[in-house]
């Protein structure tokens, strides 16, 4: 007999009969209560224990009534199999009615670590009928469930009469105090062959309040990963659009695909229809997403004219392994119009990554030790009200491999990098390119500290311009045909860090500085600019070999760039930084657009400085200014201070207009952001993003108040919008959003 014994007291002649009939007391007790607990807390995957485990039984007495047919353990009863334990004060089996019972304290820990207690628990050794009274659970997940009393009807259903769940930690203080929240039914009722939970008469109570009401609720226990049926609808508003109610319902098509339907019903404008289907297959993944709708028509001042207009837009991604070393995929978004995505507030739920452009690519690649190749095709679609259509470029292929060689002799690395582009417009320039550039490094550190980099670059580049664009595109070339150019270049790179250690501080002063050498191209104006249209020079990149983004535009000429940095750190923490820097050419460098601070043989000065004495203080600042006045063209800045109880960040930024040829006039803004967390679970939050140029005033501001903690989360957000487009103007929107821990968020508009 597998069960092991210890004998306090005993009264019970045939030992081996009432052991037996023990294990498969336990075994039926743990099976029904770990059922119960499950379909109420829609727990998952819990797993039986294997039958044939030993069983040890204590306890101050076992009894054998061999006339009434019943085994009896009394006083401190303990019934362990493997990791599952069943605490009463006593326990019992009749054999002529084949009922087990437990009375007094009865506690059972499962191995997953949920712990049942229990009154009472009465039940058929079979588990297909049994009673639990005064039935409370502990979850895995420190969520808890109770119940006046729990039946199990013919092995499937299990009902709990005035059942209370809630994942939230009672009152330290008072746990007699009522949860954050909880949910509160008449009857909680488990199916298991259907695998769903209704709850009938429910209400849910938010600290101690009833704030919904329904008479009836269902969802999968948590043996389902995935059912269709709706989801949680969502109520937003606007002061364009209305009230705006999103119904989503979910439909599970395969094991591997599913489809989220979510029309949008607006009382301002019609009906949008959207939906998202995604579906894994055996070697990647990918996502479809789209939207639909009917609209008035609008002019460019947004006033509605005569006639409606279909408006929409698509969105997809996918991922595919081809085999180890090469994969290939697909990003897709287009839009009808130019502003349809803002104005349906469709960014954030699609995931669009930017609200100026949208970007399709179709590309292969693949991995191999230290070379990567690829090609790429990209659709651009622009969004800003200036861009043209007609001048958005389709790129179709672009080829690119890398190859970065292993040190060898001295330390030095070679490197190659070759691309071939194609470009087609409607009315722009077309044009394609191919490029090839090989490369050679030697980093060296001297006996004394001196740090040397020595590189050598020699790029050939070919192009063919069938046609030149209209006079709309600013980086057209000035004339078509075949070209192309062979560019060496010479760089050596020196610095020398000097590092001071003190008994509480360490100083570093390290001058830097650059030589590079290369022919004179002068002007480039007779090849296409595609990839080198802005260059925002400042500390990152002044000592770059070409300050280009790309490399239609190429940096000739003999220069030289230098600068300082600066360091003090203390030791228990704490820095100020600082590096200032310039570069000096021996012609000035006519690629370079007026105002770019690199036109001049003498650049701008740039620089950066970095105060962080403290955690409760922080503060940076970057600049680019002007040689010869000292004025600034270019200034960001940021500032923090306070503890993360209170605490306050202002933001700066100062653009000027000749600096950036898209810029329509100077940006100069101030963000600003107040974080006050009033207690532990409460805190404010406040934003503002205000202009004080040409455009000056408030742009964006909001305010939120956030309640948080293990089971619930609280947000209301209110927030103006000053800045628009002619057919998505200013807008004000507040919501209130709910996330309910295990259940899930409702979201809902209040203007």
């Amino acid at each position: 007999m597998p069960a092991a014994i210890r004998r306090t007291s005993s009264r019970a002649p045939r030992w081996p009969w009432a052991i037996g009939r023990m294990r498969a007391l336990a075994l039926v007790v743990l099976a029904l209560a770990l059922d119960i607990g499950t379909a109420a807390a829609q727990r998952s995957n819990l797993r039986s224990e294997p039958t044939d485990l030993p069983v040890l039984l204590t306890a101050d007495e076992v009894n054998y009534d061999r006339e009434l047919g019943v085994v009896t353990a009394l006083g401190h009863v303990e019934i362990a199999q493997g990791d599952r334990v069943l605490r009463a004060d006593t326990v019992s089996y009749n054999q002529r009615s084949d009922l087990v019972t437990a009375t007094g304290n009865v506690a059972l820990v499962e191995s997953t670590g949920e712990v049942l207690f229990a009154d009472y628990v009465e039940l058929s050794s079979d588990m297909r009928d049994g009673t639990i009274q005064n039935l409370r659970m502990l979850l895995a997940d420190q969520a808890r469930i109770a119940g006046v009393s729990a039946v199990r009807v013919d092995g499937n259903l299990t009902a709990i009469r005035k059942g209370v769940y809630s994942p939230c930690e009672p009152c330290a203080d008072d746990p007699t105090r009522a949860p954050v929240w909880q949910i509160k039914a008449a009857r909680v009722t488990h199916d298991q062959a259907a695998q769903e939970v209704t709850y009938n008469d429910a209400w849910i109570e938010l600290f101690g309040v009833p704030v919904a009401y329904t008479p009836y609720l269902s969802h999968p226990d948590g043996t389902v990963d995935r059912r269709s049926g709706l989801l949680t609808p969502q109520l937003a508003s606007s002061s364009n659009l209305g009230r705006i109610l999103t119904v989503p319902y979910y439909q599970v098509i395969s094991p591997s695909a599913d489809f989220t339907f979510e029309p949008m019903f607006l009382t301002s404008e019609y009906p949008v229809l959207a939906g998202e289907y995604r579906q894994r297959t055996q070697t990647g993944q990918f996502n479809l997403s789209g939207s639909v709708t009917r609209a008035d028509r609008r002019d460019d001042f947004n006033n509605r004219i005569d006639g409606d207009q279909t408006r929409g837009h698509i969105k997809g991604e996918g991922r595919f392994d081809i085999d180890n070393d090469w994969r290939w995929g697909f990003d897709a978004a287009r839009a009808t119009d130019d502003t349809y995505i803002q104005r349906y507030k469709l960014q954030q739920r699609y995931r669009f990554l930017s609200s100026n452009t949208l970007t399709s690519r179709l590309y292969t690649e693949g991995f191999r030790g230290r070379d990567y190749a690829a090609v790429n095709s990209y659709a651009f679609q622009g969004l800003r009200q200036r861009d043209d259509p007609g001048l958005a470029p389709l790129v179709l292929p672009m080829l690119d491999y890398n190859y970065v060689g292993e040190p060898g002799a001295y330390g030095g690395r070679y490197s190659l990098d070759a691309n071939a582009l194609s470009i087609y417009r409607t009315e722009g320039t077309r044009m394609q390119r191919m490029a090839l550039a090989g490369g050679w490094t030697l980093p060296y550190t001297a006996p004394s500290g001196e740090i040397y980099s020595l590189s050598a670059n020699l790029l050939g580049d070919a192009y063919n311009v069938p046609r030149i664009g209209s006079a709309a595109d600013p980086s057209r070339p000035t004339e078509d045909g075949v070209s192309g150019r062979l560019f060496p270049q010479l760089a050596l790179g020196w610095r020398y860090p000097f590092v001071r250690r003190g008994e509480d501080y360490r100083t570093l002063i390290e001058p830097i500085v650059t030589v590079v050498a290369a022919p004179n191209l002068g002007n480039q104006q007779r090849f296409p600019n595609e990839d080198s249209r802005g260059i925002d020079f400042d500390d990152t990149n002044l000592f770059r070999s070409n300050r280009f983004s790309g490399i239609d535009r190429l940096e000739g000429g003999q220069r030289v760039s230098y600068g300082v940095n600066t360091e003090l750190m203390r030791n228990g923490g704490g820095r100020v930084s600082a590096f200032i820097g310039q570069s000096y050419r021996l012609k000035s460098e006519s690629a370079f657009t007026a105002n770019s601070g690199l036109q001049d043989k003498a650049s701008n000065i740039v620089g950066r400085l970095r105060f962080l004495p403290h955690p409760w203080i922080g503060a940076t600042y970057s600049f680019q200014a002007d040689k010869g006045d000292f004025t600034a063209t270019r200034d960001v800045a940021s500032l923090t201070l306070g503890p993360p109880a209170l605490q306050l960040t202002v933001s700066y930024v100062f653009v000027e207009r000749s600096t950036q040829p898209t810029l329509e006039f100077d940006v100069e803004q101030i963000a600003t952001q107040v974080v006050a967390r009033i207690t532990p679970n409460w805190r404010i939050q406040t934003r503002s993003l205000t202009s004080i140029a040409q455009d000056s005033g408030t742009l964006i501001a909001g305010a939120s108040l956030i309640y948080e903690d293990e089971c619930i989360v609280i947000g209301l957000d209110v927030s103006r919008r000053n800045i628009g487009t002619r057919d998505n103007p200013p807008d004000t929107a507040a919501v209130l959003r709910v996330i309910f821990r295990n259940l899930g968020e409702v979201k809902t508009g209040l203007l």
